[in-house]
């Protein structure tokens, strides 16, 4: 088998012109007969090599599908998990805003309680004059036909309701005891008599929500928006000079002068800080932006929600979100910074108003001292002449006092 490859060239004059003796050798190619039997082996069984062996695709299949169904398998369960720590997550978030509501609920009877004590004394203490005070009586008369008509509708709302649920109560306590099994036409009662209660206090719900919006109209257009917008106190009799000093008989008209001037700073100063305040209110209306009925909503719920409970600020964002799911968690916040605004800026306005009044009070009192000084040494000037340079010259430096105030 042993056989070497000769190869012939044909030299040419021009081919060794070309090819010395370092290209020959370089090009010359050896070749063994081992090299050969692989060349032959390897065209005798193709282009595929015996030493790899054909795919097993069915047992590959196999294995993906069983790594695939294990998988999805990994998956059901994180998703399970997912969801059950979801659901106790919700179930926390609930019961925590049922220990709020808990806490509420009886304040708010309390402050029920409180009102309608308050509505009948005042009503009690109220007597008429004579026999021809149709006032009085008339409002008692209408206390007893207000009285009348809520039993009316407790016996028409809430007593049907009582008495369902008491039905129901029962009927589960004899199912829970005795193990019956009632008719399917029974149950079907059952469930005509729940629907039909459900759809009254519907329309019940409806009416009572109609007589509101229309209660509101009439106090909205009594026009008393604006003694709830404005500050509590009457700033008109600030604003003018005191009559004690206008028309007071100071024996020295440089003194009532300043005096004078001195209220009118005070009024300019208090007024320009004033008309700052309120113009800051004026950038926005009493409701934020927002209508009247959600706002009311959402000042109620912040109060609910105060800074002793327990993450307070989480709970009351889920409860907004909860009664405003068209608002973002941008717009509540937005909303809630500019009505801490407007509480802040109606505070400073209080404030500035109770310092203008404590400002003008002190003034006043001060000049009218100062009034009674100069009236009393006047006097003593006219029965005492010895004693009025001395008089006239301490009532010069009461003067000068008050100027470097």
């Amino acid at each position: 088998m042993g056989c070497s490859l000769l190869l012939t060239f044909r030299v040419t004059p021009g081919t060794c012109a070309v090819m010395n003796a370092m290209d020959l050798n370089t090009f010359i190619t050896n070749y063994r007969a081992e090299d050969v039997e692989k060349l032959t082996l390897r065209m005798k069984n193709g282009l595929s090599s015996s030493k790899y062996k054909p795919a097993e695709y069915e047992r590959l299949q196999a294995i993906v599908d069983a790594k695939r169904l294990e998988s999805e398998l990994i998956g059901q369960k994180v998703q399970k998990t997912r969801c059950a720590a979801k659901a106790t997550k919700e179930r926390s978030i609930l019961r925590q805003h049922r220990q709020v509501w808990s806490r509420e609920c009886p304040r708010l009877q309390k402050a029920e309680e409180k009102a309608e004590n308050d509505i009948h004394d005042s009503l009690d203490q109220m007597r008429p004059n004579d026999i021809t005070d149709s006032a009085i009586f008339s409002l008692q008369d209408y206390e007893l036909f207000l009285e009348r008509e809520r039993e009316t509708f407790r016996m028409a709302t809430v007593e049907p309701v009582s008495q369902l649920r008491d039905d129901l109560c029962f009927r589960l306590g004899e199912i829970q005891q005795h193990q019956i099994t009632a008719q399917p036409t029974n149950w079907e009662q059952v469930i005509q008599q729940i629907n039909f209660v459900k759809d009254q206090q519907d329309d019940i719900i409806a009416k009572l929500h109609a007589e509101y919006l229309a209660l509101k109209e009439g106090i909205m257009s009594l026009g008393l928006e604006k003694y709830l917008i404005g500050t509590s106190d009457n700033l008109e009799n600030l604003e003018n000079i005191p009559e004690e000093v206008l028309y007071s008989d100071c024996p020295y008209s440089e003194l009532k002068d300043y005096l004078i001037q001195t209220f009118h700073s005070l009024s300019e100063r208090y007024q320009s800080r004033l008309q700052s305040l309120k113009e800051q209110l004026q950038r926005t209306d009493r409701f934020c932006g927002w209508s009247p009925d959600d706002h009311e909503r959402f000042q109620f719920t912040l109060s609910q929600y105060t800074h002793d409970i327990p993450n307070h600020r989480a709970l009351c964002t889920d409860m907004l979100q909860r009664l405003f799911p068209g608002k973002t968690r941008q717009e509540l916040m937005e909303h809630e910074r500019v009505w801490d605004w407007q509480r802040f800026t109606q505070a400073q306005l209080r404030v500035v108003t109770h310092q203008w009044r404590r400002d003008h009070e002190e003034l006043l009192l001060r000049a009218l001292g100062s009034f009674t000084e100069t009236a009393s040494t006047s006097r003593t000037s006219a029965h005492i002449s010895g004693r009025n340079c001395s008089s006239g010259g301490h009532s010069r430096r009461r003067w000068q006092s008050w100027r470097q105030l």
